[in-house]
Order: structure tokens, then sequence, then C-alpha cells
């Protein structure tokens, strides 16, 4: 139940490292680089608003001013009020941006007006009346709200002047801040303006009010005066950022658990792999410790047959009983290389490691080797790939027990004759001794299980043989592999660390 629950939040801790931790960082990410990238469209939008609206002003200021100069000069002096009346009202009823049009006299005096007058009002303290009778020039201002309309105005302000450039009068255009601001919020209703005058005083502002850390705004001057216009572009609302980054979230989560099932796939798949490596050693390890223990059991009996066989042969001459003596002989030399190889299976000991050379091991076996091929029919080729003479610590005669194994095997896979081809190569950190035959090959089924005990093709093998050959070169830190096709022949390689990497 431990294990269980142990496996259990190891996965989940996995889990929780290959997924949803860089699926937390890769949002971060993913929504600040979104939520940038709206931010950066929605202020461009608003640019583009502000200046839109900016030459709308701009526009809408400079033709009042230059009807209400036309006007001004095409009067005839002394003015007739009435004539003038009739002139403002038919402009007034054309143009619904005016609040209201008026025509000052000398004094300051309202003599003419588009919106009904319930008393005499006199204009003459404003400051714009004042500068116009300085300056002669065109006066703007957003100071005041209107003694008429009871409204705030954007007041433009042109002098009417004599031939002698003496203001005799002053004609005034009402426009009012409503019609501008409802302009604005018609053409977008979901941006914030504000309008500044030439002192940093809000003339008027448009749509919602701003989310107070929205951020900065955008900002342009008016052409016509120093008025300022900025606009607040929208921020990036949360709902937005999340249906734009849903896409690439989610393929992005996709594949970490892909990668998360790949990872546990591997780990599992190492894990299984590790247990079955552990579980033929320890099969090996109880194998050789029984077959170690039997086999000395069977050397102590063996020997007393061994020596009354020979008693007996000395008794009894007959050819009959001679042949059958022969045949227990063999068989007893038969026993004793399946003990031996027992006794190598349960412990192969090193009793003396030292360094030698590779070339020298392989050539004192060779004869060996060529003597055993002549019986098969076989070429023999041995090959030395490098000229160094490298050497490995070893026990000389545990290497001869494998080299000579492997040959045997390649030998007796080849009973109507081949070549068997013996290669010494070196690499930087190891030795490589190849043994190749032509010879009928292992088929797949039993090439998997080549390296456990009692796996053998052979009629009177004992399937031993290999393994000893493995135990030998995994206790010197080599390795040893099989590559084999029916029919074409088998390769085993068989690596070991050279002495200088040793």
């Amino acid at each position: 139940m431990m294990s269980i629950l142990k496996g259990f939040w190891k996965k989940i801790r996995l889990y929780l490292i290959l997924v949803m931790l860089p699926t937390l960082i890769i949002s971060y990410f993913i929504y600040e680089k979104e939520t940038e990238k709206i931010d950066l469209k929605n202020k461009q939008t608003a640019t583009l608003m502000l200046n839109i609206h900016k030459n709308q002003m701009n526009y809408l200021i400079s033709e009042t001013e230059a009807r209400l100069t036309s006007l001004a000069m095409g009067f005839d002096q002394p003015l007739e009020t009435k004539k003038v009346q009739n002139i403002l009202e038919n402009i007034y009823k054309q143009e619904p941006r005016f609040s209201g049009l008026y025509l000052l006299d000398k004094k300051g005096n309202v003599t003419a007006s588009t919106t009904p007058l319930k008393e005499k009002i006199n204009l003459s303290f404003r400051d714009y009346f004042k500068r116009i009778q300085v300056t002669k020039q065109t006066v703007i201002t957003d100071n005041y709200v209107s003694r008429i309309t009871k409204q705030r105005i954007l007041s433009i302000c042109v002098p009417v002047l004599d031939e002698n450039e003496e203001v005799t009068n002053v004609l005034i255009a009402a426009i009012q801040i409503d019609y501008l601001r409802n302009i604005m919020n018609v053409l977008n209703p979901d941006l914030h303006f504000k309008m500044l005058n030439q002192n940093g005083h809000v003339v008027f502002t448009s749509g919602p009010q701003p989310v107070p850390e929205g951020g900065s705004t955008v900002s342009t001057y008016l052409d016509e005066n120093s008025w300022k216009l900025e606009v607040f572009p929208q921020r990036a609302s949360t709902s937005e950022v999340l249906s734009v980054m849903l896409i690439p979230l989610s393929s992005a989560f996709i594949l970490l658990n892909i990668l998360f099932t790949l990872v546990q796939y591997i780990v599992l798949r190492r894990q299984t792999q590790q247990e079955r490596h552990e579980n033929e050693a320890q099969k090996l390890e109880l194998i050789g410790t029984l077959a170690a223990s039997t086999a000395h059991e069977i050397r102590n009996p063996l020997t007393g047959i061994s020596g009354f066989i020979q008693l007996l042969q000395k008794k009894y001459h007959s050819e009959e009983d001679q042949l059958y003596f022969s045949v227990i002989e063999e068989e007893i030399k038969r026993i004793n290389q399946i003990v031996s190889e027992f006794l190598v299976l349960g412990k192969p000991t090193a009793e003396k490691w030292q360094n030698n050379s590779v070339k020298e091991i392989v050539s004192e076996i060779m004869p060996i080797v060529f003597s055993e091929a002549n019986l098969y029919n076989v070429e023999v080729d041995l090959q030395i790939n490098t000229i160094q003479d490298v050497g490995v610590y070893c026990t000389k005669d545990h290497i001869k027990q494998v080299v000579l194994n492997v040959a045997k095997n390649s030998l007796e896979a080849m009973p109507n004759g081949g070549h068997l081809k013996i290669v010494i190569e070196a690499e930087k950190e190891h030795v490589i001794i190849k043994v190749e035959d032509t010879g009928e090959g292992i088929p797949e089924e039993m090439l998997k299980h080549i390296f456990l005990p009692f796996i053998t093709s052979k009629e009177k093998g004992t399937g031993l043989g290999l393994v000893v050959c493995k135990r030998i070169i995994s206790m010197y830190g080599g390795t040893i592999d099989i590559h084999s096709e029916v029919n074409k022949g088998t390769t085993v390689m068989i690596m070991l660390p050279s002495a200088h990497s040793a």
C-alpha cells in the first residue's frame, strides 16, 4: 500500500513539474505578450481617432473663423443692426454647431443676437473683449458660461474694423461644448477624450472615465490655438486576452501532456529494464551459487570414478571393454568441462590482474583456432587494425577463454566450410575484438535470450558458454554484443576498456 501511494505521489510530482509548472510559466508569458499586443493595437486605434478629432476641431475652428472674418469684412459702415440680425439668423439656421451668433457694439453691448434677449447685456468686462480691442485679432476662448444660453461655450470672436482700422463692433460665434463632446461620443463611445486649454484647464471630456491605472495617454495640439487633445487608449481586458491566448495555451498544454506521457513511458521502460536486469542478475547469482556448490559436489565422486575407470582399463584389455572405457572417459571429460563452466559461472575470479596485450592474447590462441578451422574446412583471417599495442587490465586466461569460446561457436556454425575473421581495433578508450563468421546464423527468437543460461541450439551444448563469456567480460567492465542473420552469418563484438583509461 505504501509503495502504491509513493508511486502515486511521485507521478503527481512529476506531472506538476513537467506539465503544470511549465503551463503556468508559459501562460504568464503568453498573457503578457498578448496583453502588450492588444494594448499596442488599442493605442494605434486611439491615436488614429485622436488625429481624426484633431483635424475635425481644426476644421471647425478655422472654418468658423474664416466665415466670421469674411462676414466682418463685408459689412458696410455704419452697420445696420437689423440687416446684421437677419444675416446672423440665416447662418444660425443653417449651422447646428452654433449655440448663438452675436454682434457687440464698441461699448460691449449686445446689439444683435440669434437668441432672444430678456434684458440688455453688456460684455465689455470679458477678457476677450478687452484683448480684441488691443490686438484687433481674432480671439478664441472657452473660459465662460454664456450669460445668454447658460451653457459652457467655445467662443470665436472676430473684430469688425472701419476704414481707419479701428474696432467698431465684435462678431461672436458661440459653439456649444456639448456639440463637440457629442461628436466624439458618437464616433468613439468607448474612448475617453480630454480637451485642455492653454492654461492646462479641462475644456471638456467625453467617453467613459478611464481606470486610474489605465496607462499613458496619447496627446496632440490643435493647429489654431494651444489647446491639447488627449485620449486614453483602452486597456486589454482579461476576457479579451484569455480568448486570444486560448489556442496557443491549449496547444502548449497538449504538447506538455504528450511530453509527460513520453517521459513516463521512458521512465517506466527504463525501470522495467532495470528490474529485468536485476531479476536476471539475481537469477544468475542464484544459478551461479547453486552451480558452484553443485560442481564441487559432482567433482568429488567424479574423481573417484575416473580413478576406478583407469584401474579397470588396466585389468580388462579386450577391445570391446576398451571401447566402453573410452566412451566413459569422454563423458567424464564432458562432465568435467561442464563442471568447470559451472565454477566460472558461479563466481569467476581474477587471480592476477595485469596489463596484457590484446594482440598477444589473440596471437597465442590463433594456433588452436587454425587447428580447429582445418577440421571444419574454414578459412581464418586475422586483422589487426591498430598500430599501437593496446593493453587491457585482466587475467589473460579469462580473455583467451572468451575468444576461444566465441571462435569455437563460429566454427561449429559452419559445418560445410566458410570464412572466419577475427578483427582487433582500438578506439579512444576501448579495445574491440570482433569475431565474424559466414555460418548458419542465429534465429531472432533465440538471439533475444542468447545470454540466458541453458539456451543453446547445439545438440550436445550446455547453454553456459556465452553466459560465462558475458560474466567474464562484465567483470572487466566491458560489453559483448551479438548481431546475426540466418544463413548470412554472425558478428560477435567484444569491447573492453583499454589499460590507459581503466
